[in-house]
């Protein structure tokens, strides 16, 4: 369960440690990642695991285990996180709690511990601000049916994209073209102009997402971290 430490007196005392990671920036999960590299950890570690900050101007050293590189938000044993990159002794971490909220930042690799995951995509599940929303319904014979509805609201009007496909729910990954109303092959889609092409990731109570930017009109975007509602 994700929670933010209101006091300084609350924060665990740690030595300073002297591993970082290479450049320090975690960016979170992003439309650069490969779907095949991204992993599920569970916090396997007691009491609280702090998210630990990247470097700036006044903390270059940082992310490092030295108290002033520690993060007011912390994790408790259980909580499952994304991890879309490790560098050093350290994971980029990407967590959304049952409220929406959506936090990504270093985590010490030492409080992790990965996770096989048994794909699971049967539910509704959607980004943490809404914008994006992917329902998926399994069937008895290991197939499942997706749809997926995105808007972008501009101010004067609102921008949408969708689609209706179906594939394999006993993978982890699914890869699929939708052009016409249709659904299509992936490279297919790919080589052609405005065909939406997107892949997704079962990741226990998430699912990843990464789109080619051509699944709805301007600024709709599907690619993002998806968690059950």
């Amino acid at each position: 369960m994700f929670r933010s430490s209101l006091s300084a007196a609350l924060l665990l005392a740690a030595a300073t440690g002297s591993a970082f990671a290479a450049n320090g920036v975690c960016r979170g999960f992003n439309l650069q990642n490969d779907l095949a590299a991204i992993s599920l950890y569970e916090v396997a570690e007691s009491g609280r695991t702090f998210f630990i900050k990247g470097p700036t101007s006044q903390r270059e050293s940082c992310p490092s285990l030295s108290p002033a590189c520690r993060q007011r938000s912390f994790l408790v044993e259980g909580d499952k996180v994304v991890v879309n990159e490790i560098e050093g002794d350290f994971a980029c971490a990407n967590y959304v709690d049952r409220k929406g909220t959506d936090i990504a930042s270093w985590l010490p690799l030492s409080s992790l511990s990965r996770v096989q995951v048994q794909p699971r995509w049967d539910g509704r599940w959607s980004t943490y601000d809404g914008r994006s929303v992917i329902t998926i319904k399994t069937t008895g014979g290991g197939r499942m049916f997706v749809r997926g509805h995105a808007t972008y609201d501009t101010g004067s009007y609102v921008n949408t994209g969708e689609f209706e496909v179906e594939g394999d729910a006993n993978e982890r990954e699914f890869a699929f073209g939708y052009y016409g109303g249709q659904q299509i092959g992936y490279e297919e889609a790919n080589a052609g102009p405005k065909r939406c092409a997107a892949r997704m990731a079962q990741l226990g109570p998430y699912i990843a997402v990464i789109d080619n930017d051509a699944c709805g009109g301007e600024n709709v975007r599907f690619t993002g971290l998806y968690s059950r509602q």
